[in-house]
């Protein structure tokens, strides 16, 4: 009987190992990962690796392609069976490329030239047609407290000095992270599309600690004990100031209650809120993604619509899918944001792949000690061209960010006119220097592009319900058997800040 159990249990783990593919691809000359490359498993099914080179594709059918075909930028195409990756690890060989492979027309182009070329073949090499695409959303959310100074330089309030003013901000997490899943059936094209949600993932972060709310409410309470009755505050920053009366002081400075525990009907009630608002913040975040591509008008990324207004470069050429390409960087010229490079078919002029980022903030605003900045905006796109010659869309990514300074005096000061003596009685004067950046990171990776038939997406009904869990640590588990971008080691260790139970 042991036996048996033992042969079943191996059985089993062969099953699951034979329907599943899992890898790092590696420069073979340096041995460093290579991140974004494409792996095709099948006409219209694949996947790019993620930025650590890692990648896993888990088969719906009863067995792997016999050949899994994966290329990169300046490396041989590689064609290899998925029994015969060894240790997990498979290598692709840089290639140079010999100016007689290139196609060239009549005449040497220049690199401005070629950009002209790709907007004029946009219609013809885009496949713009409506298909199902299966996707995977991710969503990375990064905060960082750059500076939180608090420095007191007067309190007539007992126990609220500097001493407490340097333990909030010990408290203060100085970089917290978060993350969205979803996996998806997108239906349309790159100008409409309906998402019908298959599985989602939250990995929550409440970006507070336990410490820091206890602080907080001492500092409360310390106020509160401090007020007289039928007191009033005047609140200032430099030349701005505030009344604020009895009433709203005694709404706003008040111990903050237990709370309450949530009923059943309660925590229901809120996940299928969480479900929903997620679905929707989805929609949107997919529909900003593909809005953005590089031929779109009136684009934040304005290269191609705004293309005066950039210098170009041709830096040689380059190998991608048995494909010889020309490299093309790009750089402001007046009144542009963006720096970036681009690999463009030298027979169809269509794009392999988009990379860009801002050179400097894309907005700024500065008034009495308050500062904000959009100071991050950068990207990637990578296409596949397929067996009909047109391109479909692999990968897109879009980092955007901005950072937020208050550098400014606040002065609180207590009156009263109902007790004897003056109508001064208390008075806190601190100096602020906060400086507060987040970055949002939204990547779409496409697996499978299936044609549409005439009429079926306006057929289509409502998306159906779909699970959803909500983590304060990363589950290894919840994805098994689904093909997703691999979690990078910054999310495998991913932990809450605040690990109390909360349901969202």
């Amino acid at each position: 009987m042991r036996f048996l159990i033992l042969l079943l249990a191996f059985l089993q783990s062969s099953i699951g190992l034979a329907q599943e593919v899992k890898a790092q691809v590696l420069d073979a000359s340096s041995k460093k990962p290579i991140p974004y490359a494409n792996v095709i498993f099948s006409e219209n099914r694949g996947l790019v690796t993620n930025d650590e080179g890692f990648f896993s594709y888990n088969s719906e059918d009863e067995k792997l392609p016999e050949l899994i075909k994966i290329s990169s930028l300046g490396f041989e195409q590689l064609e290899i069976a998925p029994e015969k990756i060894s240790g997990g690890i498979i290598y692709l060989t840089p290639k140079s490329i010999e100016l007689g492979e290139v196609f060239l027309s009549n005449k040497n182009l220049s690199a401005k030239e070629i950009i002209e070329k790709v907007k004029e073949e946009v219609a013809n090499n885009y496949n713009f047609d409506n298909s199902r695409k299966r996707v995977f959303l991710r969503q990375s959310d990064f905060n960082y407290v750059r500076r939180f100074d608090l420095e007191v330089d007067k309190s007539t309030i007992a126990g609220i000095d500097q001493r407490l003013m340097n333990e909030i901000s010990s408290q203060i997490p100085r970089v917290s992270d978060s993350y969205k899943e979803v996996l998806a059936d997108m239906y349309g094209n790159f100008d409409s599309q309906k998402l019908q949600i298959i599985k989602a993932a939250n990995l929550h972060n409440p970006q507070s600690t336990q410490s820091l709310e206890e602080l907080t409410d001492h500092l409360n309470s310390l106020f509160m004990n401090t007020l007289k009755e039928r007191s009033y505050l005047k609140v200032r920053s430099g030349i701005i100031g505030v009344k604020i009366d009895e009433d709203e002081l005694k709404e706003e400075l008040v111990t903050k209650e237990k709370k309450k525990e949530k009923t059943p009907e309660e925590i229901e009630k809120a996940r299928l809120e969480s479900k929903k608002s997620l679905a929707k913040a989805s929609d949107s975040r997919v529909k900003r993604l593909l809005n953005g591509m590089f031929w779109k008008e009136d684009i934040t990324f304005n290269l191609f619509d705004k293309s005066n207004r950039y210098k170009y470069h041709l830096n040689g050429y380059a190998w991608i899918d048995n494909a010889a390409v020309y490299v093309i960087d790009f750089e402001p010229r007046w009144r542009s944001d963006f720096k970036g490079r681009i690999y463009v078919n030298t027979a169809d002029f269509g794009v392999h792949r988009l990379e860009y980022e801002n050179v400097r903030p894309l907005k700024k605003f500065r008034l009495f000690g308050i500062s904000t900045a959009d100071d991050v905006y950068r990207g990637k796109m990578i296409f596949v061209k397929d067996e009909s010659g047109k391109y479909n869309l692999s990968y897109v990514e879009r980092e955007t960010g901005e950072t937020v300074g208050i550098d400014r005096p606040l002065t609180i000061i207590e009156k009263n006119k109902h007790v004897p003596g003056r109508r001064k009685q208390n008075e806190l004067d601190l100096d602020l220097n906060l400086k507060f950046s987040q970055i949002q990171k939204l990547q779409l990776v496409v697996y499978e592009n299936e044609a549409l038939a005439p009429g079926e997406l306006e057929k289509l009904s409502a998306a159906a319900d779909f699970e959803y869990e909500t983590f304060k640590v990363y589950n290894p588990d919840f994805w098994n058997g689904y093909n997703i971008i691999e979690p990078n080691a910054a999310i495998k260790s991913f932990t809450a800040l605040n690990s109390e139970d909360e349901e969202l």
